[in-house]
């Protein structure tokens, strides 16, 4: 039987329900990733949440204990070049990755792990922006879930025609060059909560917001900047393929920010549109993560996916 070395889980900032643990994973191409789980007492089933850029496990640990309160036991994870999981440059807040199909060696190793673990069934999934591009191209071969809810999902990024063009020459170009493991444009080693929480695109919670800058002021080994070109670069061609997709055959749930500033709502319209079994909620005033709003949004956000759930 394979081993599982344990690793740190920051409980005391991420706020989880109290039987947790944490462990390192090695990806089919030798990369260390970390997977989390909080443990329900008598689980009604698994959640697996899948993180959105510059996240990590802890970020979810609030989320994890409202999952708890409806008997789910939670597992999430740090992508390859996150949170505690093996960074891929010398500069640790450089956000990259090779191409986006290296984080689906992650997912992998992941439910690898969770099938030795016999974690308990049924199994469901929740993907966040960059974990809703990762899981929407994962589902398309989906043998483990019973339904899935997505989060703001990143399935096209949100910028103005011309600055589109512009990423996806720049990007090639830069590859090219071998400059691709630079910093993006106008991206540098400043990460989401460097900047005031009045211009923040994420939370209109200020409770919620400084529950984040805690996780990252105690624990800076959980923190990332920038994306690299190359990050760019790949996440515009992937979403681009996916919006060419037909949609999974798995019943869905999709929950999207009235001020959505960092995905496209357009194609996330486009995508329910044509989801069989899928539903589309526009959640009031919200920003970007809809899961770190007030109390009131978090419950109720929950409790559609898990009544959702139930109905699957």
């Amino acid at each position: 039987m394979i081993e599982f070395k344990p690793s740190p889980l920051f409980n005391d900032v991420s706020l989880g329900p109290p039987d947790c643990s944490a462990y390192w994973l090695v990806t089919q191409d030798g990369i260390r990733i970390r997977v989390g789980l909080w443990k329900a007492k008598i689980p009604n089933g698994t959640v697996f949440i899948c993180p959105g850029y510059s996240e990590y496990i802890e970020k979810y640990g609030k989320t994890a204990k409202l999952f708890l309160d409806h008997g789910y036991t939670s597992v999430s994870l740090d992508w390859r070049g996150h949170g505690l999981a093996d960074r891929l440059t010398s500069n640790r807040l450089l956000g990259h990755v090779e191409t986006f199909s290296d984080y689906l060696k992650d997912f992998d190793a992941v439910i690898a792990w969770a099938q030795i673990f016999d974690l308990p069934k049924p199994w469901f999934v929740l993907g966040h922006s960059m974990g809703g591009a990762i899981l929407l191209r994962n589902l398309h071969e989906n043998k483990h879930f019973n339904a899935a809810a997505f989060s703001c999902p990143m399935w096209g990024i949100k910028l103005n025609p011309a600055l589109r063009i512009f990423a996806y020459i720049y990007g090639n170009l830069a590859r090219f060059l071998k400059l691709d493991k630079n910093f993006a444009p106008t991206r540098s080693e400043k990460g989401y909560f460097d900047e005031c929480f009045e211009k923040n695109a994420l939370t209109n919670d200020p409770d919620m917001w400084f529950y984040l800058i805690e996780q990252i002021t105690k624990h800076p080994s959980l923190k990332l900047g920038g994306p690299s070109v190359r990050w760019v670069n790949s996440a515009l061609k992937e979403t681009f393929k996916l919006s060419k997709l037909p949609s999974p055959k798995i019943p869905c749930i999709t929950f999207l920010a009235e001020d959505e500033r960092i995905v496209d709502p357009a194609r996330v319209h486009n995508r329910m549109k044509v989801w069989p079994n899928g539903i589309l909620h526009f959640i009031q005033s919200a920003r970007h993560e809809v899961l770190m709003e007030d109390i009131a949004t978090q419950k109720y956000v929950v409790q559609e996916i898990v009544s959702f759930f139930k109905s699957n």
